[in-house]
């Protein structure tokens, strides 16, 4: 859709957005200072709601965007954000910043910010374990039978938890098995160690199994659920209540979760919208808006309402994933 008819339809949505209620033709002509007459813009707002991109909540009331309706706006708004980001680059810092958080602390707050920035829910996908190599591993004994175990990447600490070992590994033993244990995470190969080879040996490819197996660091990054309930609560405070266990539902699932985010983008680059989507019930009354980091590695972004302020919630994503890897690179994340 282009020319007048688009113009107009973009005017609803974006009113609906700063209002919460229906939109009249004679609003559309005061607030944006049309030259056509309210008659005029009736009839588009008429053919605009029998294409399915408004409806009439009562006969004699406004407009009100449809699903396709505000995912037309999402998708327009999206146009011009992207030709505004082709003239704007965001610097790399070029020292280190000193005192960064650890990578989980410095994903926390950047979806705490998301949230803040957009008053909507703010949700940060880390990047997978396997896409970022483990570039070292510490094993140290804590007492008998029990030692730590530390994955370490560029960016930091990757996992850290408590294994069992026998209680009489010595220190060269475990020096041997931290070396092994260190080729072979960063290596596809896990084939089981030769029965000639040492305890060591043996003892690291059980941790290379544990590690692999189950691993217990986060996979989602979630702040923001009383901002979006305040937001939901335009309707009814029931109604909103409803929709936050949905989305609670679907987001206790952080592995399906990411999952779901990875398939709705497709392998497509930069600032996506996500709005109403039809195949996921969980979803048909929310907007998530997503935004890649580090290269496509990791995934942040907003879920809010079908009405969220889709230019905020833009800019946000926008801005936070390119500073979030830039953080990231200095920490050593680039390929």
């Amino acid at each position: 859709m282009e020319g007048r008819r688009a113009r107009i339809l973009a005017e609803v949505v974006d009113r609906y957005i700063h209002t919460r209620r229906p939109v009249s033709s004679q609003e559309i002509v005061q607030v944006y200072r049309h030259r056509l007459s309210p008659a005029t813009i009736r009839n588009e707002l008429h053919a605009l709601e029998k294409e399915g991109y408004l409806y009439k909540p009562h006969v004699s009331a406004g407009r009100v965007p449809t699903v396709q309706g505000f995912r037309f706006f999402a998708q327009w708004l999206l146009a011009v954000a992207e030709l505004e980001a082709k003239e704007e680059r965001l610097p790399v810092e070029p020292q280190p910043l000193p005192g960064l958080p650890p990578l989980t602390e410095l994903l926390r707050r950047t979806a705490l910010l998301l949230s803040a920035m957009t008053g909507q829910l703010g949700f940060v996908i880390p990047p997978r374990g396997e896409e970022l190599p483990c570039r070292a591993v510490v094993l140290r004994a804590l007492e008998p039978g029990r030692a730590l175990a530390v994955t370490l990447s560029a960016l930091g600490v990757m996992e850290a938890r408590l294994v069992s070992v026998p209680e009489d590994l010595s220190a060269e033993e475990e020096r041997e098995a931290e070396a092994w244990l260190a080729a072979r995470l960063r290596s596809p190969d896990r084939t089981p160690p030769e029965p000639w080879q040492g305890r060591a040996v043996h003892t690291a490819y059980r941790l290379l199994q544990e590690l692999t197996a189950s691993p217990s660091s986060p996979t989602l990054f979630v702040e923001g659920w009383p901002q979006l309930l305040a937001e939901l609560s335009v309707h009814s405070a029931e109604w909103a209540l409803e929709r936050v266990r949905d989305l609670l539902r679907l987001l206790q699932d952080e592995r399906g979760f990411a999952a779901l985010v990875e398939e709705l983008r497709a392998g497509r680059p930069g600032l996506l919208a996500h709005v109403g989507e039809d195949r996921v019930p969980e979803l048909r009354e929310f907007t998530l808006v997503t935004a890649p980091y580090l290269f496509g590695r990791g995934v942040l972004g907003v879920a809010g309402p079908l009405w969220l302020d889709y230019a905020r919630a833009f800019s946000a994503v926008r801005y936070l994933a390119s500073r979030l890897q830039s953080l990231l690179i200095q920490c050593g994340g680039a390929p």
